[in-house]
Parts: C-alpha cells; structure tokens; sequence
C-alpha cells in the first residue's frame, strides 16, 4: 500500500543513468504548508518512469514540491506541484496540451507568498492549492507588481 507525502527537494545529487538506471537522486524534507520543513532530510531516489508530471528527470531541482506515493523507501509515483521559479516549473511540466479552442484563459500557474513557490494549476475559489493559504487579491497590489 502507497502513502502519499509531499517532500521539498533541497538538493540534486546525481542523474543515474547507463548502469545507475534512468534516476534522479536527491535530499528532500516533508513539506508542512509553508517554506519552513516539517521533518528530517531523506535520500531519496526517483525513476524517471515514476514522475507523473515531469518531462524530464534532468529537470528537476532544488526548491521544487513534490508530491510522493511511496511503498516502503520505493517511489511508486512522484508529481511535481510546484517550483521556486515560474521558469523551473515551466520547463519540468513542459507546454501545456490544449484540446482545442478555449471559452476563457486558462491558468497555468500562480504565485503562492505563504508556501513560496510557483503552484501549477489554477487556485480553488482564491486559494492555494498546496497549503490552503488565501491568495492576495491581484487589484490590491501597487500598478508595478500586478
């Protein structure tokens, strides 16, 4: 049986690869909604065939969310939720797939200033789908930060 913990990476060790196999090896800590971890480092090691998400092994880095359904120390699947940078977090998810004309913009991502990252996906009702905080109303911030 899986159990499923969001972990944030804090440093990329290693890519495997020829005889290390198509993994991505890294330090992470359990992620308690905010930028402050929520438990001990782990080692953690990642197929490429486990990210649900992610183009990429290549591009995962430090600062990213991930969201990991694990048995015992195996990862059975790893998403990636979110980034520090709006850059990282577009190249790991890579262009969006569109199926065809849409009726209104569609949200990639946004900005959450409780846990710090960039979220993919769009809030639920005005707030952040990762720690539940409420977002800040854009038509409050000064011209310049809009």
């Amino acid at each position: 049986m899986s159990e499923t913990t969001r972990f944030r990476v804090q440093e990329v060790h290693n890519f495997g690869g020829f005889f290390g196999g198509d993994t991505v090896t890294l330090t992470a800590t359990p992620f308690g909604g905010s930028s402050t971890p929520a438990g001990q480092e782990e080692t953690i090691t990642i197929d490429q065939q486990a990210l649900a998400n992610v183009r990429d092994r290549h591009s995962i880095s430090a600062g990213m969310l991930l969201e990991l359904a694990r048995t015992g120390d195996r990862v059975d699947r790893a998403r990636l939720l979110g980034a520090a940078t709006h850059a990282e977090l577009r190249a790991a998810l890579g262009p969006p797939t569109l199926e065809g004309p849409l009726s209104q913009p569609l949200i990639l991502s946004y900005r959450c200033r409780v846990c710090n990252l960039w979220v993919d996906g769009a809030p639920e009702q005005g707030v952040c789908r990762v720690c539940g905080s409420m977002l800040q109303d854009p038509s409050s911030l000064p011209d310049d930060r809009r």
